[in-house]
């Protein structure tokens, strides 16, 4: 009868140590995923200073430079930056943004000036002049 506990005691502990790797390993936990934003940001110049409003919260440039930098950790690789810059801007403030945008990890940013008087509002393209034509692009 001793013989037939210890042959059993055996084979458990033997089961016990072959199973035993597979269950301490590292496991793989799967990452939340990332969703795709769109980022809209108005800026405008109050009394000789520039005034950033994004979702109804307003920022200066180094709190909305920190905020950037925090949505885009939550934000998925072709997440979309646009700035809205009003007519009062000066030129040198056009790049500002976009600028903060890019050295948060944003790679589709895009600005826009906006004219009060009119209401009409424009593109600001960075890069090489480039030819349209009425049907498809030249090159």
């Amino acid at each position: 009868m001793r013989r037939v506990w210890r042959v059993v005691f055996i084979i458990l502990v033997a089961t016990f140590c072959a199973a035993l790797p597979l269950t301490c390993g590292p496991t793989k936990t799967k990452k939340a995923a990332k969703e795709r934003k769109q980022v809209l940001i108005y800026a405008h110049r109050v009394n000789g200073v520039v005034e950033f409003v994004c979702d109804g919260q307003r920022y200066s440039a180094k709190e909305l430079d920190y905020t950037l930098g925090e949505w885009h950790i939550d934000a998925a690789k072709g997440s979309e930056v646009a700035v809205i810059l009003e007519d009062n801007m000066t030129l040198s403030d056009v790049k500002q943004v976009p600028t903060m945008a890019l050295k948060a990890g944003f790679t589709e940013v895009r600005a826009f000036v906006y004219w009060r008087g009119t209401g009409h509002v424009a593109e600001v393209l960075f890069g090489p002049v480039m030819k349209y034509h009425r049907n498809a692009p030249i090159e």
